[in-house]
């Protein structure tokens, strides 16, 4: 687990913000009773953009190449969404940055990705980025790392948290060499990697082992023969997520 990547989930300060924004943008994001009528609850609402909308998304320009290798990453999900995407430089010359989406292309590739989930993008200061790219654009897996961080700011989560997820971990062998390696303590390691409870008043697809949004998992992290390898592409799962979460009207 020496070459773990962590993808670090911006969670919101104010979760009431996080509703507010997320249920202004589209009124389905909010919680549905089993009488279909919206619930109260802040904690379960989804972060989905409004159908129909163009999402301004604006990268910092370290050069064309780069630029361009993560506008066609971004891209693969657009076939799927009922959104448009409209690209534009992140410019640092003003106090305020433009863009509904701002993505920093870290210089100092620190194996650390993050992104706001979804409509929590709303709530970011206009003067921070909402999705950060911290590692080397070199990396033979940088694109998959910018398809997996476009998930997030779609909407999705980690499919390795998935309730349903078999993984069949080693989890005190992950935790020592996680914060030996990557100093996370056992609660971030349970946030970020393990299954999370179900929420029963949330509806899930079924477990996706290759999904883009599933970590690579490596047979020293779990007992006996399980592994994944880091997924490159949208899987079938991905696709249905994108098309149900984004239909055409």
């Amino acid at each position: 687990m020496n070459n773990f990547l962590s993808c670090d989930i911006q969670t919101p300060v104010d979760p009431r913000a996080s509703y507010e924004a997320a249920t202004q943008e589209r009124k389905s994001n909010s919680p549905q009773s089993k009488s279909n009528r919206p619930t109260l609850s802040i904690g379960a609402h989804t972060k989905y953009w409004a159908t129909g909308r163009t999402l301004k998304i604006a990268i910092n320009r370290w050069d064309d190449d780069l630029f361009n290798t993560v506008k066609n990453s971004i891209n693969q999900w657009a076939p799927y969404v009922n959104l448009n995407f409209e690209f534009v430089d992140l410019s640092d010359n003003d106090e305020l940055f433009e863009g509904d989406i701002r993505i920093d292309l870290s210089p100092f590739y620190n194996k650390v990705a993050f992104s706001r989930i979804g409509t929590d993008a709303l709530t970011t200061p206009a003067n921070e980025v909402t999705m950060g790219l911290g590692i080397n654009s070199t990396d033979e897996n940088y694109s998959a790392v910018v398809i997996h961080e476009f998930g997030h700011a779609l909407g999705r989560l980690h499919e390795h948290q998935h309730p349903d997820a078999d993984i069949p971990w080693d989890r005190e062998k992950v935790y020592e060499a996680l914060q030996r390696n990557h100093g996370m303590s056992r609660a971030t390691v349970d946030a970020t990697l393990f299954p999370l409870p179900r929420d029963n008043s949330a509806t899930y697809a079924p477990y996706d082992r290759h999904s883009v949004m599933h970590y690579q998992v490596t047979n020293d992290a779990t007992l006996g023969d399980w592994e994944q390898l880091q997924n490159k592409h949208l899987s079938e799962g991905d696709i249905a997520f994108a098309r149900r979460a984004y239909p055409s009207t």
